[in-house]
């Protein structure tokens, strides 16, 4: 009997905890407007609120943690053109590793990114990536860079980037769990 109690209090305890955490969690939706099923959703509890703009055909959305952490999303609608290079060759099918690789190749901060690293599956809703900035056009700095990339349907792909100068381990894994918090609304 006294085991069974043992165990029913240690329960109880988990379970408050993991209540607890989660009841502090803010979960917050980006979407591209006007358009069904681009809703992703970020557990941003340290994030006060986020700007929103257009940027032609594009949507962007930015906002700055109470602790520092830059966050920003992206939402890059692809022309035809552009969905007939990228796309059609992988059989026109949505796949996180396309928008993976196109921003990956194009960021204007590649030639600066060291300590590179990648991971998830191609055909996952998510890939990421993370890279360290220690010297930015001869100014030298130690700013933490993450991302992830998804897509929806044919011609919308979505990167979020988080970022930190003068980062701390804590911050690093702060960052990662805000990326690992990321899902497609279905």
């Amino acid at each position: 009997m006294k085991r069974f109690k043992k165990m029913t209090i240690a329960v109880l305890i988990l379970t408050s905890l993991f209540s607890f955490r989660f009841a502090n969690e803010k979960v917050v939706e980006f979407s591209f407007p006007k358009r069904n099923n681009t809703t992703i959703t970020l557990n941003a509890t340290n994030f006060e609120g986020f700007t929103e703009e257009w940027r032609g055909t594009d949507y962007y959305y930015l906002g700055t943690s109470k602790d520092s952490i830059i966050c920003s999303v992206y939402y890059f609608k692809l022309n035809k053109e552009e969905q007939k290079y990228m796309v059609e060759p992988f059989g026109g099918v949505a796949m996180a590793g396309i928008p993976m690789i196109y921003f990956s190749d194009n960021s204007p901060l590649k030639k600066y990114e060291v300590n590179k690293s990648g991971w998830g599956n191609i055909t996952d809703d998510f890939m990421f990536r993370q890279c360290d900035i220690l010297e930015y056009e001869g100014i030298k700095m130690r700013q933490k860079n993450m991302y992830a990339y998804g897509m929806f349907d044919n011609d919308l792909f979505v990167s979020v980037h988080l970022s930190k100068e003068n980062y701390t381990l804590r911050d690093s894994t702060a960052m990662r769990q805000l990326l690992h918090s990321i899902k497609k609304k279905k």
